[in-house]
């Protein structure tokens, strides 16, 4: 299948594997930039006290325009980069009352897709994935922004390239209307199976559709992933040493998601009722 009809699985399957989301795009779209710049490169938890602290600490963003950036810098410190990240909130603050008059980015509602996304790239320290994430979860609109999870688990399925910049692969192929869906999915997916060191492809509803488990896998076992029992196995490792296994589904792809293990493949000629190829 294409990437476009895989993506389109993709989203089919982890639908049915989590459940539908109930989120549905809106609030303040100031709100969710400051949020999201505390967001970067740390995690989710302390991106919450983070930002939890600064509005404890400050009634408004005008507040934090007018306070010295010391002061900011300890609201957010649990955030790490604390630095960084409160220079860059006094920046955009600062643009956005010299440009606007006024400490809002509800103006972006009222702008096309493309003059909107070109506007909160030009803030300072505002890259594709934060904008987009201002752009879907704030307005609703047809972005997808990927994080350090999706272009793993991207990757792994055949759907980035590695030399491919991740949003530029994936825009053209997202189906319209599943962005905020797709986005929280493979997040999750990333963060609870596919890890980046010993990825739990055992339990993944998408193993028989990833690159990274069917590279590893002799022709007759990339079919005998959606069917029982495989045959007696031959394991190959990357030392070179190879040795039998009996094993179920799971425990194949476990074997395949070993960073050790090389390529499965069946111990013996397969009769033509065993090979499905």
């Amino acid at each position: 299948m294409d990437k476009p009809e895989k993506l389109r699985e993709i989203a089919a399957r982890l639908t049915d594997h989590y459940g539908p989301i109930w989120r549905r795009p809106g609030g303040d779209l100031l709100d969710i930039l400051i949020g999201t710049i505390l967001s970067q490169n740390t995690s989710d938890l302390n991106r919450d006290r983070a930002y939890a602290e600064l509005r404890r600490r400050f009634a408004s963003w005008e507040e934090v325009l007018s306070a010295p950036v010391e002061e900011v810098e300890q609201a957010i410190r649990g955030a790490g980069l604390h630095r960084q990240r409160a220079r860059r909130i006094k920046q955009v603050l600062a643009r956005l009352w010299e440009e606007r008059g006024e400490l809002s980015l509800e103006f972006l509602a009222e702008l096309p897709d493309g003059e909107a996304e070109r506007w909160l790239l030009s803030l300072p320290g505002v890259g594709k994935k934060t904008a987009y994430i201002v752009l879907l979860f704030g307005l609703g609109r047809p972005f997808f922004p990927v994080d350090t999870h999706i272009a793993r688990v991207t990757r792994r399925l055949g759907l980035v390239g590695e030399n491919e910049e991740p949003h530029a692969a994936l825009a053209p192929i997202v189906p319209r209307g599943e962005e905020l869906g797709l986005h929280l999915y493979l997040i999750r997916l990333g963060r609870e199976v596919c890890r980046a060191r010993r990825p739990r492809c055992q339990a993944c509803p998408l193993a028989d559709l990833c690159d990274y488990v069917l590279s590893k896998l002799h022709p007759a076992l990339r079919t005998l992933l959606r069917q029982g029992h495989p045959p007696p196995l031959l394991v190959q490792y990357e030392d070179g040493d190879t040795e039998p296994a009996h094993v179920d589904r799971e425990g194949m792809l476990a074997l395949a998601a070993d960073p050790e293990v090389c390529y499965l493949e069946p111990s013996r000629k397969l009769s033509p009722k065993e090979d499905p190829g």
